[in-house]
């Protein structure tokens, strides 16, 4: 991708056709996008290590190979029969993948989204987390049936907007009940101690830009700054600034490949006092210079 293309890997940027080889296995307007083979587009957009900030929501289904997903922070291991939701507004990077690696996706726009969520579902099931489901036979045969239907009704014109979004509404509740039904089989929903680490990192990927005290987040979550770093540390066997920390990188690594800010401009986005402490600290965090991270 090139360095002038725009930050947010949105719904109007991936209308460009110029992105992928086979555009046959994908369709793309300002309301909706859906691929049924990224491994058919022959795409160079999605490199393993290159982290992404996207608009709006993904919904995939991981069709062959093996990869390690990265979704604000979090890994994920993804393996066939997967279903994985990411929510708007999210940082996502793929850190491996093997070369037989193949998933589909669908984009709702943001429109279609806010509308979905206001009309139909109670509860958002964009968590900032994304969601990660590995799927039964016929749970994985009713998302098929979902995408299936979708692809078919994006090929009839005109675009059947609200067909479009009635069947994503709908695809979003089986999605809603599955994850429901596997917390139930597996006994996993979250405990306190997990769900203030939700929470703080969702907060921490909205705001470490500007935030980097701990005091912050833990006045955001009512809590004493000692008592979170010990839930955090517990919970993830990292510190609160180690979050912070890993999450201004991403900020940094999206802003030096997807942008064309001079490094001095990059330091004062992320808030740094000057570029030299700007500099230092992204060499601490990745082993590179920012200078360096760019040409790689």
């Amino acid at each position: 991708m090139e360095k002038n293309k725009p930050l947010d890997l949105n719904l109007e940027h991936l209308r460009d056709s110029r992105i992928a080889e086979h555009n046959e296995y994908r369709f793309i307007n300002s309301d909706f996008g859906i691929a049924i083979s990224f491994a058919g587009l022959r795409s160079e957009l999605v490199k393993a290590g290159q982290p992404y900030r996207t608009k709006e929501g993904r919904i995939i289904r991981a069709l062959k190979g093996e990869a390690r997903l990265s979704i604000n922070l979090i890994d994920y291991d993804i393996c066939p029969g997967t279903l994985v939701v990411t929510p708007p507004n999210s940082i996502i990077q793929i850190v491996q993948f093997t070369p037989d690696y193949d998933f589909q996706a669908i984009v709702p726009g943001v429109n279609i989204l806010q509308e979905t969520i206001r009309e139909d579902l109670p509860e958002y099931i964009y968590l900032k987390q994304g969601i990660v489901l590995n799927l039964t036979e016929q749970e994985w045969h009713t998302t098929d049936l979902y995408f299936s239907l979708l692809w078919q009704t994006v090929q009839e014109s005109p675009f059947r907007r609200d067909v479009i979004r009635h069947l994503t509404t709908a695809l979003m509740h089986e999605i809603r009940h599955m994850q429901k039904r596997y917390q139930v089989a597996s006994h996993s929903e979250p405990t306190h101690h997990e769900e203030i680490f939700r929470r703080f990192i969702s907060l921490v990927n909205e705001n470490s830009k500007t935030e980097r005290n701990v005091s912050f987040y833990a006045g955001k979550l009512f809590l004493t700054p000692r008592y979170l770093n010990t839930v955090i540390r517990q919970t993830s066997r990292q510190t609160v600034m180690d979050w912070i920390n890993q999450s201004v990188t991403l900020e940094a690594k999206v802003l030096l490949k997807h942008t064309d800010l001079m490094v001095y401009q990059i330091a004062d986005e992320l808030n740094f006092p000057n570029p030299s402490f700007f500099c230092k600290f992204f060499k601490r965090m990745t082993g590179m210079t920012p200078q360096e991270y760019q040409k790689k």
